[in-house]
């Protein structure tokens, strides 16, 4: 039986004609959340022009692709009738004058804790849970990841524009969560006890509110029986999500089939190696963690498959992960698109040509 996963994207709402966020309005609130479909749930995140699909529990590519297309179709279909688009990109193309919060509790107490970074944190990711049976099971799939997360960063990467400017970078929300405290590559942990008392001194330092502020690209889940990974930007197209969802238990499969501690690069080695990806995308080098030397981005992604390949077999993915990577190879990833749409005619046309894909397969 194929390991289950779930999961959740991050969207911004935004005035079609400005490209501009839009906090969302108490009708269209109610109208999306409430809205009840099977397969996904609809959540508000911390600015009050950000929104989440949470998928349930899948077990196969087809069950996570149809939940996303469905929820995304009537997330579009309701947002048109209020005059705004959902926007799929891990950074908003411009900044507002002035942030507005969603109400609740805990989004209070973190504008109250660092009100400069929560004040611009316009960035959405795609974050990937896979299902583990124990927290040793999770500590190997963690250590095996490691070096897959640049990786899983530069292919995501689809936010290369910031307040109205091209930054340089395929993933600006890469670099531009590095402020938060705890971010980028996990270290590599021989036991449970060591993550676990890890965590506890780092909660200790009062540099961080709770665990779930431990933003590493990828961490053991607070809440569930899972390994969450959060290094690739939301994305433009439901498949995208899906295909790094369905690569991603591949890494985690294979994982439990070996030791788990293949990649002993250091963090900050593994960080430099992010930072380039998110620079790169799917153009240029990448450091690679095997051969601790920079390679083509093609020549990870081959390895990366020649890594998981019977996993992605076992489970029936092979295919759909292999046109997914033929497709960045041939086309480019969501930054590729973002930024050609840019050099034609700018942000209106980035959010047009972004809003054909939303609810695509």
């Amino acid at each position: 039986m194929n390991r289950t996963f779930g999961i959740e994207e991050e969207f911004f709402l935004v005035d079609p004609s400005t490209a501009a966020p839009v906090p969302m309005s108490d009708p269209l609130s109610s109208q999306l959340l409430g809205l009840e479909l099977p397969g996904t749930t609809v959540h508000r995140e911390l600015l009050a022009s950000q929104l989440e699909i949470v998928t349930g529990i899948c077990a196969s590519a087809d069950e996570a692709l149809e939940a996303l297309v469905r929820r995304r179709a009537a997330i579009e279909r309701i947002c048109s009738e209020h005059h705004v688009l959902p926007f799929a990109s891990g950074t908003s193309l411009q900044l507002p004058s002035a942030t507005d919060f969603t109400t609740g509790q805990r989004y209070a107490t973190i504008h109250e804790f660092v009100p400069g970074i929560a004040r611009e944190h316009f960035i959405n990711g795609l974050h990937i849970h896979v299902h583990i049976p124990d927290a040793a099971a999770g500590v190997r799939a963690l250590n095996a990841l490691r070096g897959w997360l640049p990786l899983i960063a530069g292919i995501g990467a689809n936010s290369p524009i910031w307040n109205g400017e091209l930054t340089g970078f395929a993933s600006w929300r890469t670099v531009h969560y590095r402020r938060w405290s705890a971010t980028g590559i996990p270290p590599a942990f021989a036991t449970v006890h060591e993550y676990q008392q890890r965590v506890e001194d780092m909660i200790a330092s009062g540099a961080l509110l709770d665990p779930g502020h431990i933003s590493w690209g990828a961490r053991l889940s607070v809440n569930h029986p899972t390994i969450e990974v959060r290094a690739a930007d939301t994305q433009m197209a439901a498949g995208e999500s899906v295909a790094l969802a369905l690569l991603i238990r591949a890494i985690v499969d294979t994982a439990s089939e070996t030791d788990g501690s293949a990649v002993t690069a250091a963090s900050e080695v593994l960080d430099l190696g992010l930072w380039q990806a998110a620079k790169s995308g799917v153009e240029g080098t990448y450091f690679d963690s095997e051969s601790r030397t920079s390679v083509p981005v093609k020549a990870v992604i081959q390895r990366v498959l020649d890594y998981t390949g019977r996993a992605l077999h076992r489970n029936g993915d092979e295919q759909f992960v292999a046109n997914y990577l033929d497709s960045l190879a041939n086309c480019g990833n969501g930054a590729t698109r973002q930024r050609e749409s840019w050099n034609q005619s700018g942000a209106k046309q980035v959010v047009a040509d972004a809003a054909k894909l939303f609810a695509q397969a």
